[in-house]
């Protein structure tokens, strides 16, 4: 007999998460830190996939700590964002799992390191805003983690011992420890690597094997 979760509260990533858009990301991550840093496309593959989950600015600043142009880089970045994020699908099986955790009565929030405007204009394009209690995006200040989940706590009266958060990266799960649940889908990251960073709870192949795993709070 599997034994659900209790949840208050389920937060998703966004990108790699519900929506298959980390081949397109990756590719443009990848080309700017070439472009700018003259490294060769190996090394901005593993610099970029080590950093995953962290907005661009994070990413850059941490693989190249002072470079004069990681401004400069990090605005083409965006530029080529969003030229093509409104673009990118969702996974076959994400509205189809929103829609059963909510059919258990257990709200769901998005939390994504793309700007606040942008994602919310993604789920607007698509009619499906209605479905989410909540949509937290980046700014300089508020971005993934902590923040996040602290809003939701403190404006949505979320409890956040009760709260899953779902992620497909290793940073996703880092920041989660101290605030809440962490349930790790595979894509970029598989079980063993999830393992060897710590993560010692539940590991799904597919979005849609995560509705009946957990159960609202009684």
């Amino acid at each position: 007999m599997v034994t659900r979760i209790p949840c208050a509260a389920i937060i998703f990533d966004f990108d790699g998460t519900l929506a298959d858009s980390m081949p397109f990301l990756e590719k443009i991550g990848v080309k700017v830190m070439m472009k700018y840093y003259g490294v060769s496309k190996n090394e901005a593959t593993s610099r970029y996939r080590a950093t995953t989950g962290l907005p661009y600015e994070h990413q850059v600043r941490d693989n190249f700590q002072g470079n004069p142009v990681n401004d400069e880089a990090v605005e083409e970045f965006e530029k080529l964002k969003i030229d093509k994020i409104y673009e990118q699908v969702l996974f076959p099986d994400a509205i189809d799992t929103v829609n059963r955790i909510v059919a258990k009565s257990i709200p769901v929030f998005v939390s994504s390191s793309t700007f606040q405007a942008t994602i919310t204009e993604y789920f607007r394009r698509r009619g499906i805003l209605e479905l989410f209690a909540g949509i937290f995006g980046y700014r300089p200040g508020f971005e993934k983690g902590a923040d996040h989940f602290r809003y939701a706590q403190s404006n949505h009266g979320v409890d956040l011992s009760r709260t899953v958060f779902v992620g497909d990266s290793l940073k996703d799960y880092q920041r989660t420890l101290g605030y809440c649940q962490f349930i790790a889908l595979e894509g970029m990251f598989s079980e063993k690597e999830f393992r060897e960073a710590g993560h010692d709870g539940i590991v799904v192949s597919a979005l849609g094997e995560i509705p009946d795993l957990v159960v609202a709070v009684e």
